[in-house]
């Protein structure tokens, strides 16, 4: 390749952003179009370099400087958040919102009427102990989570709470309890969902003893009230297993387990029946991910492929077969969606909204410049497994040097905002984040060939 073309192409791969003007409207032009990332399974991709911008003030509106999407700063106080990527923050209309400082543990929900959410007289109602809270797909002041032994429902409007269940007067886990009387708590490890109806659940239990250890896994069905499966952990299965959860439609139990040798039958990835009597191993490592629709109303995760570095879709099915090479997608329903280089091998998934996914990255405090095209990013990914489509929403400036820093971007369920956490490159491992939002133009979907209304899917909202 002669000298002229190695430099026409060292300038085509390296962009520096700055085509969006600070000055004027922070809304969207009558032109306004996303950012197509040219091939999103390629790692030669256009790298946008992030544009140098003061701190965005508190309440602040203003676009994108590379890629002209509207973003704004929604919280004040340093060291907020929101829980993760993959659960939408917000409630059914978008009035309010769940945050959290730091890695308390703890919830508060705010009002998302005040600008920023969490100005005077914003917070509506502190949550307290109730952990992994969930909005309630129809009523939409109601969450739930759970507590202790119990699956607890709030009003955060009228502060009443209801016992959906305790696990303590169940047939079959009360007598477990009995028997192993240190084992005080119920959950999915953090990061599992319900079945969207909220029907069918797969949950963990921990004890205190034994250094706080998952002891079993189980499915229960609210409709019936009846404990379906459950399974005894052993010390290694237990060390393994990252969360617990249902697919969306309830028809499968999804065990992500740590990477481990593989005689173990728990780990990497693995969905079972409701009854956890058939298993079927789906990856053999686990990954940042979502549950999803694809664009054709099908089950999938979508996950962070670490033995490829692609962002694989993966449908819920038997057909699907871990992929550890290239050759492993060849007759497999397992299909790549997006290259993975370098520091961006760690990504976060966020699937709220059926057919699409979104994509975040950041900084590391040692590495802050961008090395290849999806380094300090966000971008938004159509769930076509014959063809993937990406544009870009928006630069990072966040910078990680813990890990409640990490990006971790979140749709919401109806795909009108992305949230994500900032720290803007300053007090890096100090955990003092801020909370920052993109609005989605009217109609986006039209942007990415896909009329609103084709997804015959329901609305993902992570429950």
């Amino acid at each position: 390749m002669k000298v002229d073309n190695l430099l026409f192409l060292a300038v085509l791969l390296a962009v520096t952003c700055g085509g969006v003007a600070e000055s004027g409207s922070a809304d969207y032009p009558a032109d306004f179009q996303f950012v197509e990332v040219p091939d999103p399974m390629s790692a030669d991709n256009p790298i946008h370099h992030l544009v140098h911008r003061p701190v965005p003030k508190p309440g602040e509106k203003y676009r994108d400087l590379c890629f002209g999407t509207v973003v704004s700063r929604v919280t004040r106080k340093l060291g907020m958040r929101h829980e993760y990527s993959r659960f939408d923050p917000f409630n059914l209309d978008q009035s309010m919102v769940v945050l959290t400082w730091k890695d308390s543990f703890r919830y508060r929900v705010y009002r998302t009427k005040y600008s920023p959410y969490n100005a005077a007289g914003g917070m509506l109602f502190d949550l307290k102990d109730l952990q992994e809270p969930r909005w309630d797909p129809e009523r939409r002041h109601v969450l739930r989570g759970f507590r202790g032994l119990k699956i607890v429902s709030v009003n955060v409007k009228t502060g009443r709470e209801k016992v959906l269940k305790d696990f303590k007067r169940d047939p079959v886990i009360g007598p477990l309890l009995a028997a192993e009387p240190d084992i005080d708590r119920v959950g999915t490890n953090r990061e599992g969902e319900s079945s969207l109806d909220l029907r069918y659940w797969a949950l963990c239990l921990h004890g205190t003893s034994e250094e706080g250890r998952m002891r079993y896994i189980f499915t229960w069905d609210k409709a019936e009230d009846r404990v379906l499966g459950t399974r005894r952990l052993s010390v290694e299965e237990a060390a393994l297993i990252d969360w617990v959860g249902m697919s969306p439609s309830g028809e499968w139990v999804l065990i992500c387990g740590r990477r481990t040798p593989w005689n173990l039958k728990l780990h990497g990835l693995n969905m079972a029946d409701r009854n956890l009597q058939s298993f079927h191993r789906l990856t053999h490592r686990n990954g940042h991910s979502d549950v999803a629709f694809d664009i054709h109303g099908n089950e999938v995760i979508v996950m962070n492929n670490t033995h490829t570095n692609f962002v694989d879709m993966i449908p819920l099915s038997k057909e699907s077969r871990p992929v550890t090479k290239m050759d492993d997608y060849e007759n497999n329903a397992v299909r790549p969606l997006v290259k993975l280089v370098g520091s961006t091998r760690f990504i976060h998934v966020s699937c709220n909204y059926p057919g699409y996914c979104v994509l975040s990255s950041y900084g590391m405090k040692d590495q802050p410049k961008e090395k290849n095209w999806l380094d300090r990013s966000i971008v938004l990914v159509k769930l076509d497994p014959s063809r993937p489509v990406a544009r870009y929403l928006a630069k990072v400036y966040n910078l990680r040097g813990a890990s409640r820093e990490e990006t971790r971007a979140a749709m919401s369920g109806d795909g009108r905002k992305v949230i994500w956490a900032e720290n803007w490159g300053r007090n890096v491992g100090e955990e003092k984040t801020f909370v920052m939002q993109l609005d989605m133009p009217a109609n986006w979907e039209q942007f990415l060939d896909l009329p609103r209304g084709e997804s015959a899917a329901p609305n993902m909202v992570s429950h």
